[in-house]
């Protein structure tokens, strides 16, 4: 609330020394939609030298694209405050060469990449300046480019992505006009050459985290999907010929992805990737497809991705290529599985696992006359998390450091000096200890750690 009241107070200083002041872009469109938004964005015919002159407390965050940050008091935030402007060439993808201040707002509304996106709205008269119809847009559910499609994605290309996302996030469908532009491949060559990973990667961010199904976007703008992610193409109408699939490998890559109950980008990336090595592993046999060592070939394309076209923290990285590595794995719901399963990766490690799992499995089905062992997959998988809650309440010795005894004790029983001794013997207690063959009791490891030296 105090911030747009903030907001308010910026316009009305430019308002009150005879300049015009609007809200635009993606705070009025959410508005609009009844949806949060935070960043308010306000543009202007004012220009950058005469915004810098009416507020003291103020930063030159872009001046060659007429952006100034301002603040009417010091416990206020920043708003970019913009000039009208129209944009010159953009020979990079990203940033018009040039950009020539106009007096028109309606010039300005005109160069941004859609209409639900270039209404502008006045906070002191509470009007709308809708020129492009954005609103019918919100109302209908239609993303449509202002003007020209191919010129607005070739002038920045990652606006296709943009209208997958919005599409996505919002439920909305792709005006047709907008969408041919989308698959023109001028358009698609543009995107390969000209836009940073890291931009790429944020926006495939968005969508995987937005909560909302990627399935029909992403079926039907596949042509895109493998101009980010070219190892996904493959997939792409490539049959299981498998009797306890749904799906071909690329939709059910995509049912996974939208059943992970989860917003967390890793598990998302990781559902969207798990099965991308499968077409490379495919094995005929008499009456259906095998893929055996298929997740392995999968981690291989996963590191390939994240070396040449994703970009991900280290953490984010291993977190993704663990669970795809693992997605595939039998499911043991014994204690004794269990407790080297949280062993040898850790507890949110196997709960993340749990949720990709799930989603593998609710996109697969009995195969004829095979009803039993598929029941009893799903038993021990209900049985798995059951045991996982047990176990994890149970405390376990989960690590050699959480045995109930240390180097010290075992230097001191069998009055050794320090030395790798001391570590195999730890480690043999700790493996006696996940076998459940002694308890984790002080007294009943140093009667093992004598057998052990």
């Amino acid at each position: 609330m105090f911030q747009r009241e903030n907001a308010i107070a910026v316009c009305k200083v430019l308002i009150e020394h005879g300049f015009e002041a609007f809200f635009v872009g993606g705070f009025v469109r959410d508005t609009l939609m009844h949806r949060e938004n935070k960043d308010i964005d306000i543009t202007t015919n004012a220009l950058p030298s005469d915004v810098q002159s009416l507020f003291k407390s103020h930063i030159d965050t872009g001046l060659a694209h007429g952006t100034v940050s301002v603040r009417t008091n010091k416990d206020s935030e920043f708003f970019e405050v913009t000039t009208f402007r129209i944009d010159g060439k953009y020979d990079d993808g990203r940033h018009p060469n040039d950009v020539v201040f106009t007096p028109s707002l309606e010039e300005d509304l005109a160069r941004r990449d859609f209409t639900i996106n270039a209404i502008a709205f006045n906070p002191i008269t509470e009007e709308f300046i809708d020129p492009f119809e954005g609103r019918k847009d919100l109302e209908k559910g239609i993303i449509r480019c202002v003007g020209d499609a191919k010129a607005r994605f070739m002038e920045d290309p990652l606006r296709v992505l943009r209208a997958m996302r919005f599409a996505i996030k919002f439920g909305f469908v792709i005006d047709e006009d907008t969408k041919q532009a989308m698959h023109d491949r001028e358009v698609l060559n543009r995107l390969d050459e000209c836009i940073s990973k890291e931009r790429i990667t944020d926006e495939l961010r968005k969508m995987l985290e937005c909560g909302k199904p990627i399935h029909d976007v992403f079926m039907e703008f596949s042509d895109i999907l493998t101009v980010i992610i070219p190892e996904i193409k493959p997939c792409i109408n490539a049959p299981h010929n498998n009797k306890w699939h749904k799906h071909d490998i690329f939709e059910h890559i995509l049912f996974v992805v939208d059943t992970c109950k989860t917003t967390k980008f890793e598990i998302k990336l990781a559902a969207l990737l798990h099965d991308i090595g499968k077409p490379a592993c495919r094995i005929h046999d008499v009456d259906c497809d095998h893929f055996n060592g298929h997740p392995q070939v999968s981690v291989d394309l996963a590191r390939h991705i994240f070396a040449h076209e994703l970009v991900l923290s280290t953490r984010e990285k291993e977190l993704v290529l663990g669970l795809i590595d693992k997605h595939d794995i039998q499911i043991n719901p014994e204690h004794k599985a269990i407790k080297r399963f949280l062993a040898s990766t850790s507890e949110d490690f196997v709960r993340d696992w749990l949720i990709l799992k799930e989603a593998d499995l609710m996109d697969h089905q009995a195969a004829p006359g095979r009803e039993d062992k598929w029941n009893d997959t799903l038993n021990r998988f209900e049985l798995f998390k059951t045991n996982l809650e047990l176990v994890v309440a149970e405390n376990n010795a989960l690590k050699v450091t959480d045995l109930a005894v240390n180097g010290k004790d075992i230097i001191d029983l069998l009055k050794i000096k320090p030395g790798p001794v001391i570590g195999k013997v730890l480690n043999g207690l700790f493996e006696a200890v996940l076998d459940e063959k002694v308890p984790n009791d002080r007294d009943a490891l140093l009667e093992l750690a004598k057998t052990l030296a």
